[in-house]
């Protein structure tokens, strides 16, 4: 059954988050080069749709990663001092009336989609999705194989859902919604274009982080990142 949005505050302004305890990542990368930009298109609102298996074979799958969604808004806002700017998840049925999900995500001006990990993306997704930027979650998955969650991150899951029977997925839409907030915070910007232009950025440098917090601190301090969170580097 899905849920009620789920809105939170995060911060995709000023880098100068005073008060942040997080780690700083482990080595500088060199000075930035001129990121990619779009024409700023955002409202203020990261608005996130997903469309998971709520229903059906892969309807464990789905749970886990409406769960590791809002983990990670949860942990974004954790890190926050003085959080400022609202982020909206939005979650939809995939494996439902797949047409009319897409309607309504687009009625509702999302700004991003994310795509099931278990299940390959249509071929026509991007043109669905209006203005949207579409991500499928598998292109996060070493291998291609959604990653099942060790101990500590299954327990991690279970504070969002504790009912889970399953965890594969749930890593990759976690790391989802951290490196589309990354995307957000490095172009400034919320808008569908401006994510698409930041995302290849989250993780382009040698400056490895971990964590939102860890990401958050490399940039203030003009690093490159590389976010590999909890799925690790990109397969």
């Amino acid at each position: 059954m899905p849920r009620r949005p789920l809105i939170v505050a995060v911060l995709f302004g000023a880098l100068a988050l005073t008060g942040c305890t997080s780690t700083p990542a482990a080595s500088p990368s060199p000075t930035p080069t001129t990121a990619a930009t779009a024409a700023p298109s955002g409202d203020g609102t990261l608005l996130i749709g997903t469309l998971f298996p709520m229903t059906g074979d892969n309807a464990a799958s789905g749970a886990a990663q409406v769960a590791g969604t809002e983990l990670a808004v949860r942990d974004i806002l954790a890190e926050q001092t003085t959080p400022t700017q609202p982020v909206q998840l939005i979650h939809r049925n995939s494996a439902g009336d797949l047409a009319a999900a897409y309607a309504d995500l687009v009625a509702r001006g999302v700004d991003l989609v994310l795509w099931d990990a278990t299940t390959a993306l249509p071929a026509d997704a991007d043109s669905t999705v209006g203005n949207a930027t579409m991500v499928a979650l598998g292109d996060f998955a070493n291998g291609g194989t959604p990653l099942a969650a060790d101990k500590a991150f299954t327990a991690r899951l279970k504070t969002a859902d504790p009912g889970l029977a399953g965890t594969d997925g749930g890593a990759e839409a976690y790391d989802g919604v951290v490196t589309a907030a990354l995307a957000a915070l490095i172009t400034g910007d919320d808008g569908g274009a401006s994510l698409a232009a930041g995302w290849p950025q989250v993780i382009s440098g040698s400056a490895v982080c971990a964590s939102w917090g860890e990401c958050v601190f490399a940039l203030a301090e003009k690093q490159i990142i590389d976010y590999q969170g909890i799925t690790g580097v990109r397969s």
